[in-house]
């Protein structure tokens, strides 16, 4: 029996399941869509449990992690991609789908996989928090300056804020003053494995439809995707073994540079410009969650090289 549990709650089991599970169960409803921010929300409580609120008062502390998220997450990522699109796309409805992508806040992902890959926690928590503070006034700027008028809805974007890093915040320094954490340690793992199994289910879920339709774009979408994960993963974990960073900032940074919120893009760009425009966000959530998978492979396996 417990080798039957640690299956079914080891990531490498789950994870490539949820993306088979996503592009092949029948018709089931868009009700799954519902549990994906509650699933996002128990991850970020069980992470938060690592981090006490008072050290967000630290403003190096808080400051620091923010500026280097802000740097790797919203500039090098989103200049890296729109390169690309501006060479390889003409379509106005994708190109302003990849805007709406690489304007997007960081993925809350970057939370549990910091602790999956053995990155500075407290740092990545410390720099996702503070982006997405940034954020607040970083997307509407941004869409005035690339596509001419604001795209996100601000009252959608402070609920966003509120469900996945305020009340996860509040509920995690609760469970660490009366010492619940302690409780929690055990199924940390298991856990955060689910919420990210119901999170990659429902993203694969409801974009099967979108991602099979058109092939054309399909092909040049998936190649901006591959290219831009890739290339950013390499360089980034290159660099920064070259400038000699320590392993688990290291780590932290590559997180950064990679994972953005692309089911919060997905369903921004789908609500404010149609179908098309949501393409992008879903055909890189595919290629990230691969991404996922293989950096939780390559810690499983203890590789002797430093970084992932």
């Amino acid at each position: 029996m417990a080798k039957i549990i640690r299956i079914v709650t080891h990531r490498n089991f789950l994870l490539p399941l949820a993306i088979v599970l996503g592009l092949t169960v029948g018709n089931i409803g868009t009700w799954i869509k519902h549990l994906t921010i509650p699933a996002l929300a128990i991850v970020m409580v069980i992470s938060m449990t690592q981090v006490s609120v008072r050290e967000f008062a630290s403003v190096k502390k808080v400051i620091i992690p923010t500026l280097y998220t802000l740097l790797f997450n919203f500039l090098i990522f989103s200049i890296f991609m729109l390169v690309m699109v501006y060479f390889l796309i003409d379509d106005k409805m994708l190109q302003t789908g990849f805007v709406v992508l690489a304007t997007a806040p960081p993925g809350v992902a970057i939370a549990p996989f910091a602790y999956i890959t053995g990155a500075d926690e407290k740092f990545s928590i410390f720099g996702m928090v503070g982006a997405y503070i940034a954020s607040l006034i970083l997307i509407p700027l941004c869409s005035l300056i690339f596509i001419g008028r604001e795209f996100v809805n601000f009252g959608q974007l402070i609920l966003i804020f509120a469900e996945l890093i305020v009340a996860p915040m509040i509920i995690a320094q609760i469970l660490v003053k009366f010492r619940m954490e302690k409780y929690i340690i055990r199924w940390r793992g298991a856990i955060v494995n689910w919420g990210l199994f119901i999170v990659i289910f429902a993203v694969i879920y409801l974009n099967k439809s979108v991602i099979f339709k058109d092939f054309k774009s399909l092909g040049i979408i998936s190649l901006i995707s591959l290219i831009t994960i890739s290339l950013m993963w390499a360089l980034t974990a290159l660099l920064l073994k070259r400038a000699k960073i320590q392993d688990k900032l290291r780590k932290s940074f590559i997180l950064a540079a990679v994972i953005k919120n692309s089911g919060f893009s997905a369903a921004a760009a789908l609500s404010l410009f149609g179908e098309k425009a949501s393409l992008p966000s879903a055909i890189f959530s595919v290629f990230l969650i691969i991404f996922l998978i293989l950096i939780s492979i390559k810690k499983d396996r203890k590789s002797e090289r430093k970084g992932f």
